[in-house]
C-alpha cells in the first residue's frame, strides 16, 4: 500500500482477512515450508553455537483508522528435536499500532483525518545457541468493531546473517596498536 516509508509500499499489502461481525476475531498465517531451516547460505550449526549468527527482523504495519485492529510478526526458534528454544520474538502488534500517528498518512483520502500512519518495526539479535530451524507466522487480530480484519503489514523481512569472526591480520593490527598505545603512555 502506498506510503512515506523506505522502501516504499509495494503494489500488495497483507491484511487479516474475515472476521465475525461486531466480535473479536483472530486469524494465524504460517510461513511456508515452516519450520525453516537455519542451516542454509552456508551457516552452520558450528557458527549458530558460537554466537555467529544473527537475525533481523523487519516489517511495516498500520490500521483502518482508530479501531484497533493491529498485526504482529513472530520468529521462533527451534532445536533439532523441532522445540521452541527462547522467547518467541514478535515485531508490531498492539501497543505499536495503537501508538501510530493520526493523519493521511500520504495515501489516505483528506477528509479522514482519523487514519493511522504507517510505521516500521525491527528486532535484530543472535541466533540462540542450538537453533536449526524457526517457524515465521502472522498474527491477524480484529477487535469487536467492523467486519474485517485491519491488522496491515507491508515489506516483511526475516534474514539470517554470518558475523563474520575477526581476521588474525585484523587481530594483529589491533594488539600491535594497543602495545605501541601503551608504550606511548608511560
Amino acid at each position: 500500500m502506498p506510503n512515506l516509508l523506505v522502501p516504499a509500499g509495494g503494489l500488495q499489502y497483507m491484511k487479516g482477512g474475515a472476521g465475525i461481525v461486531n466480535s473479536p476475531s483472530t486469524n494465524f498465517f504460517t510461513a511456508t515450508g515452516s519450520p525453516l531451516s537455519l542451516l542454509v547460505g552456508g551457516i552452520t550449526g558450528g557458527q549458530i553455537d558460537g554466537g555467529l549468527v544473527s537475525y533481523n527482523l523487519y516489517a511495516q504495519f498500520s490500521t483502518y483508522r482508530v479501531q484497533g485492529d493491529h498485526s504482529t510478526l513472530t520468529l521462533q526458534f527451534l532445536d533439532s528435536s523441532s522445540s521452541p528454544l527462547g522467547s518467541l520474538l514478535t515485531i508490531g502488534g498492539s501497543v505499536f499500532a495503537s501508538g501510530l500517528g493520526l493523519g493521511i498518512s500520504g495515501y489516505g483520502d483528506p477528509d479522514y483525518t482519523d487514519m493511522r500512519d504507517w510505521a516500521a518495526d525491527s528486532l535484530a539479535g543472535i541466533i540462540p545457541s542450538g537453533a536449526r530451524s524457526a517457524t515465521i507466522q502472522v498474527i491477524a487480530v480484529k477487535t469487536a468493531v467492523g467486519t474485517a480484519i485491519d491488522g496491515y503489514m507491508d515489506n516483511v523481512n526475516v534474514s539470517i546473517t554470518g558475523v563474520p569472526e575477526p581476521s588474525s591480520v585484523g587481530l594483529l593490527a589491533l594488539g600491535g596498536g594497543l602495545a605501541a598505545w601503551a608504550r606511548r603512555r608511560r
